[in-house]
């Protein structure tokens, strides 16, 4: 594969199960094609866990290499995080993006303390998710927290509007 694309799919929840899998096929194209220099990662996933997309979106930019990320029909909470990490990032004319607050369920007995640490902890990662966007897009931190206190769906050409999606590509 002289040069060539490599191609991989994340589909399904944004969680460690799902992203260790993504991470470890990922590797192993990787050394079956040291040459390529770019990656294409098709993605649909209704979101999961932020924490692991952060992750996920640390290293897809530690790879040497260029990144595609393509929505192919939903890429909603945390998964926009993966999106995100594409230098050209592509959208199917019929998909779409769901941004809203960082959310958590919690279960069992918590202290006054501990609810004010997981508040913070979630406020945290409402700014990281923010920053990444406005990193990405035409829009500043505060406009993308806006949008995602209300929580709001994009399609693929409102996310171009706003920078979240360079491209709208038809089927080929």
């Amino acid at each position: 594969m002289k040069n060539s694309d490599i191609k991989i799919n994340f589909t399904g929840n944004v969680n460690e199960e799902n992203a260790r899998a993504f991470i470890n096929e990922l590797k192993n194209l990787i050394t079956e094609n040291p040459e390529s220099t770019s990656l294409t990662i098709y993605i649909s996933s209704p979101g999961g866990s932020v924490d692991i997309a952060v992750e996920l979106f640390h290293f897809l930019k530690l790879l040497d290499c260029k990144i595609r990320t393509v929505n192919i029909s939903c890429v909603n909470s945390a998964a926009v995080i993966i999106f995100a990490a594409g230098e050209e990032r592509i959208s199917l004319p019929c998909s779409s993006f769901y941004v809203h607050s960082v959310s958590k369920h919690l279960s069992g007995d918590f202290t006054a303390d501990d609810l004010l640490r997981e508040a913070r902890e979630m406020s945290a990662n409402t700014d990281k998710v923010a920053t990444i966007l406005a990193n990405i897009s035409n829009k500043n931190k505060s406009y993308w927290k806006r949008l995602m206190k209300k929580g709001c769906l994009l399609t693929s050409k409102k996310a171009k509007e706003l920078g979240l999606v360079n491209d709208i590509s038809e089927y080929k």
